[in-house]
């Protein structure tokens, strides 16, 4: 502690250069928490599990532009073929996958007289009774659809099914006390008519991931003609999705009266979902790389310009009996006492800057924890940033350095 008055006296020879460095060390400390912050929930979302077997799923885009075909019996006949193809586990048809952006979202009621503003809102994936192990999800209680329970319509019918399998968080949604099995809910578009829950599955996300509703979630026994647009989705068995994809692709193309639009992985189409997340990611990553690195060198200068402008000090401290070790250690106090005065600063900033972040961009609150550990880690990079200066100033002869003008 000794050394602490003179440290303060030399930083005040050099006082805009101490409190450049302190103010660079705030600044990181504010962008470098919020940006750990945020890439921290871009990854979680990013590797948030949609329910699927994704290694092993893909989806294919048709467009049939053949008015007279009959559409009903091709969607028979193409999941009948797709589901002979060797490697398939199944398939089914849909209108929406997991995490691709585009879905059906609508509302339930758990009375008929309920407002509309009280209604629970999910997400609607239209399949037959194949869907269930297409998607892979585990039934945790009732009965998948049968065969006979599906319903085929244009869309130009409004009517449902009557029926419908739920998540486990659309069912504890909608009946709070656990006992959603067996219980009637209505639907809002159409008219509010009443549907049975005959199952309940464990989850699936919804289409949109940016949902407050993510897993909220229910299987439609349904075929909606959507024009001439056919989406199917295929699970095959581990290691064989790539053979799976060319196969299907090649019996889906051998009907001329059709266009195959679009053939994905899941994991790819996951991805181009999640795109402006990775995105941002990467950017963020790359802005604390780029801040930390600035401000070590920033430190580093300081620390070698003090050595160069001290340097009859050195000499003087070492004639008079300092060890080295004495004055790497003055070096590394006073860039200590520079960067607690930065960090102290940065800590507000850092509060500040998530409190507009959440204000404006609903970011949410950065957890506590992140304050502390981004204080620790700035302050090992000032003490690492500093030891090769301080290190080569313990290493002046004293005789060197006494001559020094």
């Amino acid at each position: 502690m000794k050394d602490i008055g003179p440290i303060f006296r030399a930083l005040m020879h050099n006082p805009m250069g101490a409190l450049l460095i302190a103010l660079q060390i705030a600044l990181t400390l504010a962008i470098v928490t919020n940006a750990a912050f945020i890439i921290q929930q871009r990854a979680d979302d990013i590797a948030r599990p949609t329910g699927l077997d994704e290694p092993n799923t893909a989806v294919f885009y048709t467009n049939l532009f053949d008015p007279n075909a009959d559409k009903r019996q091709l969607f028979r006949d193409d999941l009948e073929a797709i589901r002979a193809i060797p490697g398939v586990i199944n398939a089914t048809h849909t209108n929406a996958v997991p995490a691709s952006g585009s879905g059906w979202g609508e509302n339930l009621f758990t009375d008929p007289d309920m407002p509309s503003n009280e209604a629970i809102s999910f997400g609607k994936f239209m399949v037959d009774e194949h869907g269930l192990e297409t998607f892979d999800l585990e039934l945790v209680a009732g009965r998948n659809f049968r065969a006979d329970e599906m319903v085929e319509r244009s869309m130009e019918q409004i009517t449902n099914p009557g029926i419908l399998v739920v998540s486990q968080e659309l069912a504890d949604t909608l009946f709070p006390d656990g006992d959603a099995l067996g219980k009637t809910v209505w639907d809002e578009p159409n008219g509010k008519e009443p549907m049975r829950i005959i199952g309940i599955y464990d989850h699936m996300q919804l289409a949109w991931p940016t949902s407050s509703a993510i897993n909220r979630s229910a299987l439609w026994p349904e075929i909606v003609m959507f024009g001439g647009e056919m989406m199917y989705v295929v699970r095959s068995e581990p290691g064989q999705l790539e053979r799976v994809m060319a196969d299907v692709e090649t019996y889906l193309s051998e009907n001329r009266s059709r266009i195959v639009d679009t053939v994905r992985t899941f994991e790819e189409t996951k991805r181009r979902t999640y795109s402006g997340d990775i995105a941002m990611v990467k950017l963020l990553s790359a802005v604390i790389a780029t801040l930390t690195g600035i401000t070590g060198l920033g430190i580093v200068g300081l620390a070698w310009f003090s050595v160069t402008q001290r340097r009859k000090q050195i000499g003087t401290r070492r004639a008079l009996g300092a060890t080295r070790w004495d004055v790497v250690r003055y070096f590394m106090v006073e860039i200590g006492l520079i960067s607690i005065t930065g960090l102290a600063i940065g800590s507000i900033g850092s509060v500040a800057l998530n409190w507009f972040l959440d204000t404006h961009y609903e970011v949410g609150r950065i957890p506590l924890w992140y304050l502390p550990l981004g204080v620790v880690a700035l302050w090992l990079l000032g003490q690492l940033a500093v030891l090769v200066p301080a290190r080569r100033a313990a290493n002046i002869p004293p005789a060197l350095a006494t001559r020094s003008v």
